[in-house]
């Protein structure tokens, strides 16, 4: 009887595994059909997963899908709640166990609930968190939708950089999955919030961007004409305010946000009379932006010369305007405090884990210890009777060894003391031939420096000596060549003189002093008596003390003896101060010696002058050779 009653247990055990596993496939499958047709036909859906029976839900994975679907599809129907009853099975099972896309599922529709609830921070809060998680996630889709939702709550903060920034990057999702219209609306709110900015660059983006969009219908047209209406309002002239009235002032379909735009675009170009007229007729309709309103009627007020009531709605604009200042202040230093608070509560968690953590890993290591520590005890009281016995073996054993080493050792120390007093002496010997040799090596390298020494005052001697043979040779050379010149030019100037008796009474002046002077020289030079120095010395000194006049004298000397000389230089349009210049190095003078004569740190320049008249390179010869081969030549 008993294995009978066993069996029959274990046959109505399957058999109840078995239904159960055919209604878990069969909840999975109609789950899967649910999911499938949610975004298409989000009713159809809806009825069928109102038809599933909570109670044959199995796991609570099947539960919090469930959840997480219920609420979509409550969601795509219109069907707000304020109530986390439905969705509160997914948040408890998937903002801990699921994957990211049903992460940001479960946080998207809990913002969404919060938003019905008019809770605007933990609203945010959702939207923020599930961005962050959505790092993997293959829904694309919803990352798009959960970052419209977030910046509505930004607009709601007025976080207009926040609210553009979410919508740009909604547009580029929505772009990717070829949604169309889903990206022109995200793009015209973020045109919107660039208006509110005041970001010209970003705006003129969107808007390109916008009127690139082609079959739009007539609706989505007239959003747009509005949209670039407050583009233009903001950021364009008069001319494009007129262009954009044209094309809305006839529209029987504008909305209250189209006729506030065109009552102040009729104010920008001084129709403030049709401007009020606007402002009237939505005056006495309802539901339309205050703000806005008192915005716009300040400067129509104004100039139709209403002052009073202009600063009325001033005042208005401006409190509302503090209002909602101090509310965005207290939004902000809100969401600081509170981001402090999730910040220090996650320090204190991560502290309080990690302690927990560090005191598990103690304990366990402290018991390791405790049993290493009992092993290694019972280990050596086990073997410490075995190794006493050999100890006091190995003792006596160890004490004659002992006994025979030091014996050993004595016998070691006495030769060591020995060897250690022979190689004190060897060291001490080492140690003076070394000091020997190191006396002799500076003797020697004192002697090499001193005949290196010796060698290079000789070599410099030898070197002053060639100069100064080589200068006293020059000189000789030099003084031979002026000697030979002078002797010419003297012959030359006295056949000149027989020759010619018509000559300038100045020439001629200047030729007499020159033959007497080249007389004394040539007597001082022949006889080597230095009484005929004297005149000639006396003559020169009067003569070249005044340089122009010497200069002059020279070039007439010139002139008269080599006429052809001095020719050669007026050929080539040299000036007189040039010649005179040139006539210096004709009697041997050199480069230095003429700067020095003339005292002109200009001379160079001259030089230079000469140089390209005549036509010699700066580099090819010294002038002055030039001009003696020149005097020779001609």
């Amino acid at each position: 009887m008993r294995p009978i009653c066993h069996l029959s247990m274990l046959m109505l055990l399957l058999l109840a595994c078995c239904i159960a596993s055919c209604s878990n496939h069969k909840q999975q499958e109609t789950l899967n059909r649910a999911e499938s047709l949610m975004e298409a036909h989000p009713d159809s859906a809806l009825t069928i997963l109102e038809g599933i029976e909570k109670s044959e839900l199995g796991s609570k994975e099947e539960q919090a899908r469930y959840a997480l679907l219920m609420s979509m599809a409550l969601d795509k129907n219109y069907i707000d709640t304020t109530s986390f009853d439905v969705l509160q099975p997914a948040i408890d099972y998937f903002l801990k166990n699921g994957d990211p896309t049903e992460k940001l599922r479960t946080y998207y529709y809990q913002g969404r609930i919060f938003q019905n609830k008019k809770d605007r921070d933990n609203a945010l809060n959702s939207f923020i968190k599930g961005i962050d998680v959505s790092n993997g996630s293959d829904d694309s889709l919803y990352i798009a939708r959960t970052l419209v939702a977030q910046a509505a709550q930004y607009s709601e903060f007025y976080d207009f950089d926040s609210y553009t920034n979410c919508h740009l990057r909604a547009s580029k999702i929505y772009k990717r999955l070829s949604r169309k219209w889903n990206e022109f609306d995200c793009l015209l709110n973020a045109l919107n919030g660039s208006i509110a900015l005041n970001n010209q660059v970003k705006g003129d983006s969107i808007l390109a961007l916008c009127n690139e969009f082609k079959d739009l219908d007539s609706i989505q047209n007239l959003i747009l004409n509005e949209y670039k209406l407050s583009h233009a309002l903001k950021f364009g002239n008069i001319q494009d305010i007129e262009n954009l009235i044209k094309n809305q002032e006839d529209n029987p379909n504008l909305d209250t946000n189209g006729l506030l735009n065109l009552a102040l675009a009729y104010n920008k170009v001084g129709k403030d009379v049709k401007a009020a007229h606007l402002l009237g007729s939505i005056n006495n309709g309802h539901g339309y932006d205050t703000l806005k309103y008192l915005a716009v009627s300040v400067p129509v007020l104004e100039n139709m010369g209403d002052y009073k009531n202009a600063l009325s709605v001033y005042k208005t604009f401006s409190h509302r305007m503090d209002s909602i200042n101090t509310f965005r202040f207290d939004q902000k230093s809100k969401s600081i405090e509170e981001k402090h608070q999730i910040e220090l509560q996650a320090e204190q968690d991560a502290r309080e884990k990690t302690k927990i953590i560090w005191s598990c890993i103690t304990g366990i290591i402290f018991l390791v210890l405790i049993v290493v520590i009992l092993f290694l005890l019972f280990r050596s009281n086990k073997t410490q009777k075995d190794l006493a016995i050999e100890k006091a073996k190995n003792t006596e054993l160890e004490n004659k060894q002992l006994k025979s080493e030091n014996e050993m050792a004595l016998q070691k120390a006495r030769i060591t003391e020995l060897e250690n007093k022979q190689l004190k002496s060897d060291k001490d010997k080492a140690i003076q031939e070394a000091k020997i040799k190191d006396l002799e090596n500076d003797r020697l390298k004192s002697e090499k420096e001193k005949a290196i020494s010796e060698a290079k005052i000789k070599e410099l001697e030898n070197e002053n000596l060639k100069a100064e043979r080589d200068k006293k040779a020059l000189e000789a050379e030099n003084l031979a060549h002026r000697v030979e010149i002078l002797e010419n030019e003297s012959a030359s100037l006295k056949e000149l003189m027989d020759s010619q008796e018509e000559l300038p009474s100045e020439v001629q002046d200047a030729i007499k002093v020159r033959i007497e002077m080249l007389n004394a020289l040539m007597a001082g030079y022949i006889t080597n008596n230095d009484q005929y120095e004297k005149p000639y010395e006396s003559w020169i000194k009067e003569l070249t003390d005044n340089t122009e006049e010497f200069m002059n004298s020279n070039r007439l000397a010139f002139q008269v003896s080599h006429p052809r000389f001095i020719q050669y230089f007026e050929d080539h349009d040299l000036t007189v101060s040039e010649i005179n210049y040139v006539c210096l190095y004709a009697i041997g003078l050199r480069g230095k010696e003429v700067g020095n004569y003339m005292k002109k740190r200009s001379h160079v320049n001259i030089s230079s002058a000469i140089r390209k008249k005549l036509g010699i390179d700066k580099h090819e010869t010294n002038i002055g050779i030039y001009v003696r081969k020149l005097l020779k030549e001609l």
